[in-house]
C-alpha cells in the first residue's frame, strides 16, 4: 500500500500502525509524486489525506480510478459529510477519520483491500441522515427486502456471480435486480449504488468468508 499525507509525523504514525499487516510499499507528502508512484508500483490500497500540496486529495482518488489494481481510502481528519460524499462520489472506496480507533483504521484498510466499503461510524450516520431527501425516501421504500441484500452486497465489491452464490439465487436473478434498482434509484453505476448503501444503512457489509 503507498499512503500519502502532508504530515511527516502523521506519515510515520500511520506507517507503524498498518505495517505490521500490510506491506507499506511508499510514503509521500504530495499529491503528484504518490500518483506517479501508484502507477509505478500498482499498489492495493492507496491511503491519503484530501488537503495535499500539487495535487489533491479529490484529484489523486479521480487519478488512481484510471489504475485498475488501486483503491484509495481516505484517511482525513475533516468529519465534514459533503467532503465524504465528494470523496466516495470521486471512486474512494473508504473514508476514515484520523481519531479512529487503531483498530477501525486497520480493518477500515482491510476491508477496502479486500474489495469492500468502509466509512467511519460517525460519518455514515450523517450520510444517513442528510442522504435522506423526500425523492430517495420514496424511492428506497420500493425496494424489497431481497433488493435491499443485494444493494448492500454491491456495496461490498462484490461481482454478481459472488453475490448470487452469497444469496443461494441464479446469476440472471441478480442482474434483473440490480437493473430494476438502477431504474427505481437513478443509480447509473457501482459508485453510485454504494454511496446510496452507505447513506442508507445497506453497507458496510462483511463478505462471508
Amino acid at each position: 500500500m503507498i499512503l500519502v499525507d502532508d504530515h511527516a509525523m502523521v506519515l510515520e504514525c500511520l506507517s507503524v500502525l498498518l505495517g505490521g499487516e500490510f506491506e507499506v510499499v511508499g510514503a509521500f507528502t504530495d499529491g503528484a509524486t504518490a500518483l506517479a508512484a501508484a502507477r509505478e508500483l500498482h499498489p492495493d490500497v492507496v491511503a491519503l489525506e484530501l488537503e495535499l500540496p500539487t495535487l489533491g486529495g479529490l484529484e489523486l482518488v479521480r487519478a488512481l480510478q484510471t489504475i485498475s489494481s488501486v483503491r484509495s481510502v481516505v484517511v482525513t481528519r475533516h468529519a465534514d459529510p459533503q467532503r465524504a460524499r465528494s470523496a466516495l462520489d470521486a471512486g474512494a472506496r473508504g473514508y476514515m477519520l484520523k481519531d479512529a480507533s487503531p483498530e477501525e483504521l486497520v480493518a477500515g484498510v482491510r476491508t477496502v483491500a479486500a474489495g469492500g466499503c468502509h466509512v467511519s461510524p460517525a460519518i455514515a450516520a450523517i450520510l444517513r441522515v442528510t442522504g435522506e431527501t423526500a425523492p430517495r425516501r420514496r424511492g428506497n421504500n420500493l425496494l424489497t427486502a431481497r433488493q435491499r441484500e443485494i444493494l448492500a452486497r454491491v456495496a461490498t465489491g462484490m461481482a454478481g456471480k459472488a453475490i448470487a452464490d452469497d444469496l443461494g439465487i441464479a446469476l440472471k436473478t441478480v442482474e434483473f435486480h440490480k437493473a430494476r434498482i438502477s431504474r427505481q434509484l437513478g443509480l447509473r453505476s457501482r459508485a453510485a449504488m454504494t454511496r446510496y448503501a452507505l447513506e442508507h444503512g445497506l453497507a458496510p457489509l462483511r463478505k462471508r468468508d
